[in-house]
């Protein structure tokens, strides 16, 4: 009686790596980089793909290369009043580079600029000592 119980494990161990061989390409990590500058910031990742189980024509793997650059620009309104309500001009774009080409996805956007004037308990609690 143990011995087919353990035989129906190992039956279903087996089983459960070919379905999940079967369904997830294999992925190797080749780099991935973050800058960060004072209008914007950049990720990038760069990852080799093999081939999954349903594109069996595949014997190379794939260079994969996926990231997301963002950048900000203040732009001042104009009037000379200060509190008259400057913008924020925000652009974000999401890129992928694959077998298949390049792909790029922008995102322009134009938003009130809100400075947050208060202060955190800790930063008072420094002033005032």
């Amino acid at each position: 009686m143990q011995q087919i119980s353990v035989q129906l494990l190992y039956f279903l161990l087996v089983i459960c790596i070919a379905c999940i061989e079967h369904n997830h390409a294999a992925t190797k990590v080749l780099y991935e980089f973050h800058i960060r500058e004072a209008t914007g910031e950049r990720n990038e990742t760069g990852m080799l793909k093999t081939s999954s189980a349903n594109n069996n024509t595949r014997s190379e793997p794939e260079l994969v290369i996926t990231g997301k650059r963002t950048s900000h620009v203040i732009l001042q309104s104009g009037n000379d009043d200060p509190n008259s309500g400057n913008s924020v001009y925000l652009e974000t774009a999401y890129y992928t580079a694959d077998d298949s080409g390049y792909h790029v996805t922008y995102n322009f956007s134009i938003e009130p600029l809100e400075l947050d004037t208060r202060l955190e308990g800790k930063t008072l609690k420094i002033i005032v000592g």
